[in-house]
């Protein structure tokens, strides 16, 4: 008679052997992740939480008026914070409130360096105050006063009324340059009212600000010919004496 031999020895061995398989594969696989986690929390650490790669250097670029000094206090960065937790948006918010930054970059610039290019307000026109004058760029915002107006900046007369005063604004923005570099002052006692003095002491009377662009080629024309007044109000019949 055939010898009878229980097999549940040995599937219990081969079911051993598989959970075994199983719990190695799994521990294997916890190890690579373990293994690929490190250098990837490291990266985050250099990256966000030390100085490695932090602010050491604040680079300001197209500062005029302005001084470097001033700007980098504006920036408010302290020395070491990681380049990549800088709030860009925010250190432009501050450097753009100050009164003479019409617009401002912030990039980082790798490995330490924060860069900070800013575009300067443009004095269009001064406005005597007492002895002294306050600048203003095309849009008509004040961003300095100083003693002595800097060369080539129209004066801007006669202009308490807002109205008025962006009436000479639009004016002035409208010149040409063949113009604007020989006006000494603009007057304005009204929107309707604006005149330019001329060095030489001629007058243009310009009205209002419609139709500058006309009115700025009929005012070329005629400073062509003796005078010392030239009304171009209405460009379509202009008159000079």
């Amino acid at each position: 008679m055939p010898r009878v031999v229980s097999a549940t020895p040995r599937l219990k061995a081969r079911a051993e052997a598989a959970r075994r398989e199983r719990r190695g594969a799994w521990l294997r696989r916890i190890g690579w992740a373990a293994a690929g986690l490190v250098p990837l929390g490291l990266l985050a650490w250099v990256l966000l939480g030390s100085s490695l790669l932090g602010v050491h250097r604040v680079v300001v670029l197209g500062e005029h008026r302005l001084t470097a000094a001033e700007v980098q206090r504006a920036v408010d960065v302290a020395q070491g914070t990681p380049l990549a937790r800088v709030d860009t948006a925010a250190v432009a918010r501050r450097v753009r409130a100050l009164d003479a930054v019409a617009s401002v970059s912030v990039t980082r610039s790798w490995p330490n360096s924060l860069r900070v290019a800013v575009v300067e307000r443009t004095a269009a026109v001064a406005v005597p105050d007492g002895k002294r004058f306050d600048l203003l760029d095309d849009s008509g915002v004040h961003f300095d006063t100083v003693s002595v107006p800097p060369r080539g900046v129209v004066r801007l007369q006669g202009t308490s009324d807002a109205d008025a005063r962006q009436a000479a604004l639009q004016v002035v923005r409208s010149l040409p340059l063949a113009l604007r570099r020989v006006v000494w002052v603009v007057r304005a006692s009204s929107p309707q009212q604006v005149s330019l003095v001329l060095r030489g002491n001629r007058v243009v009377i310009w009205g209002s600000a419609d139709q500058s662009s006309q009115k700025a080629a009929a005012a070329l024309a005629l400073l062509k010919l003796p005078g010392r007044t030239y009304d171009v109000s209405s460009p379509s019949v202009v008159t000079r004496r």
